[in-house]
């Protein structure tokens, strides 16, 4: 539907955010960048866009390019469900450069807009781990699964209770990840560590 509308109008920048959007959601991530491009240089005030580039610069390891992205779609939005969704990968960017404090104030600021944003509550667990609060780390975690079961977010837990020496449940959580990811080599190699030592 959106490569026609693409095709039958001029600098349509929804029907490229729309058409990139369609695009990620079949792992076509290279595809769709092009038309998140092509929407930012259509409508340089579109936010949609603007976020959607910082998470293919953020797939990319380009985390520079990645916060700038972010902050400019945060500075051209209101909408509070894209501010949740935006600051929580802006955290994460910053996290990745080890600014933590600046990861938190994203985070915090994600779950102001929607207190519900497993991936705000992703990325305090990880920077809770970071700074050696393990038990913060497992109640943010378990939050984030909670609300979102990921793969990465039940490996980071089974990390966490393996830490803490709660075995059964980190095998639990290991083995969760692995449902929804079974090719997660961290988790199978995690299992067969845990089943090993019972043994």
């Amino acid at each position: 539907m959106w490569s026609h509308a693409l095709a039958v109008t001029e600098n349509n920048f929804v029907a490229e955010d729309n058409l990139g959007g369609a695009l990620i959601l079949e792992d076509k991530e290279e595809e769709a960048h092009p038309h998140f491009e092509a929407a930012a240089r259509i409508n340089p005030k579109d936010p949609m866009s603007r976020s959607n580039l910082g998470t293919y610069f953020q797939m990319h390891n380009r985390m520079g390019d990645a916060v700038a992205q972010y902050e400019a779609a945060v500075e051209l939005t209101s909408d509070p469900i894209l501010l949740s969704l935006t600051y929580a990968n802006l955290g994460a960017a910053y996290l990745s450069l080890g600014e933590n404090e600046t990861a938190h104030k994203n985070f915090d600021l994600s779950l102001r807009f929607n207190p519900g944003q497993f991936k705000a509550w992703l990325g305090l667990g990880l920077l809770a781990q970071k700074q050696g609060k393990l038990g913060e780390a497992i109640t943010d975690l378990s939050r984030s699964v909670d609300l979102q079961p990921t793969a990465q977010a039940y490996l980071e837990l089974g990390r966490m209770l393996t830490q803490t020496g709660h075995v059964p449940e980190a095998l639990d959580a290991y083995q969760q990840a692995l449902k929804i990811f079974p090719e997660l080599v961290e988790a199978q190699q995690a299992v067969a560590a845990l089943q090993q030592q019972k043994r």
